[in-house]
C-alpha cells in the first residue's frame, strides 16, 4: 500500500520558517505605516508641506510600486491545501516530475551527483509544499492530530495504524475503500484544520 498522495516527498522546516518571517515582517510593516500617523495633533486639516510639525527631507528613492527581487526561497512554489483534492496535488506533483525527468533531477531521494543537483535547483519552483499542519516541525500538535486522522480513517474503513507518535502505516493486506481519496481528505480536514 502506498501513502497518500501529499506525502510523496519531506519537506523541511525551511518552507515554515520562510512564512514565519514573512509574516512577522509583515506586521512589522504595518506597524511602522500605523505608527508614521498623518495626523497634524490639533484638529485641524494642514494640507501645505510647509505647515507639517515633523522635518523631513526628500530623498530620491525607487518609485512606489517599483517590483523588487524577494529572497524567499518558496516564492511561486505551489501549494498543497488540507483540502486539495488528490488530482490538485497529484497534478502539482506531476508537474514538478515532469520537470525533473527534463531537466535531470533526481526522481527519487535526494540529488546526489552535480548534474542531479543542476536539475533539482532548477526545478526547485515547482516542487509543491505541503501543509504546515502537517509536517512535525511546524506543526506542535502533530502528534495528537495525526492520532485523529488514523481514527477518522479507521473509522471510514481504511485500515491505519500508529507506529510510535508521529509516523503511520497502512495495513497492505487490505484494499483501500473506493472512496478513499475523498475519505483520505476529509479526514486531513479535521484532524489538522484549525
Amino acid at each position: 500500500m502506498t501513502n497518500p498522495s501529499h506525502l510523496r516527498w519531506p519537506v523541511s522546516g525551511r518552507s515554515a520558517r520562510a512564512a514565519l518571517f514573512t509574516v512577522i515582517g509583515a506586521t512589522g510593516f504595518v506597524v511602522l505605516t500605523a505608527c508614521g500617523g498623518g495626523g497634524s495633533g490639533s484638529g485641524s486639516d494642514r494640507s501645505s508641506a510647509g505647515d507639517s510639525d515633523v522635518a523631513s527631507i526628500a530623498s530620491p528613492g525607487k518609485a512606489v510600486g517599483t517590483p523588487t527581487r524577494t529572497t524567499d526561497p518558496d516564492a511561486g512554489r505551489p501549494v498543497i491545501r488540507l483540502d486539495s483534492s488528490a488530482e490538485e496535488t497529484n497534478r502539482m506533483w506531476d508537474s514538478w516530475n515532469a520537470c525533473l525527468r527534463a531537466k535531470g533531477g533526481p526522481l527519487k531521494g535526494a540529488p546526489t551527483t552535480p548534474a542531479e543537483k543542476a536539475g533539482a535547483k532548477a526545478c526547485a519552483s515547482k516542487e509543491p509544499i505541503t501543509p504546515p499542519e502537517m509536517d512535525p516541525a511546524t506543526n506542535p500538535d502533530y502528534s495528537d492530530d495525526l492520532r485523529v486522522w488514523v481514527k477518522c480513517l479507521n473509522a471510514h474503513g481504511v485500515r491505519v495504524t500508529m507506529v510510535g507518535s508521529s509516523d503511520y502505516s497502512f495495513d497492505s493486506s487490505q484494499s483501500n475503500p473506493p472512496n478513499f481519496e475523498e475519505i483520505d481528505t476529509a479526514c486531513q480536514v479535521k484532524a489538522f484544520q484549525k
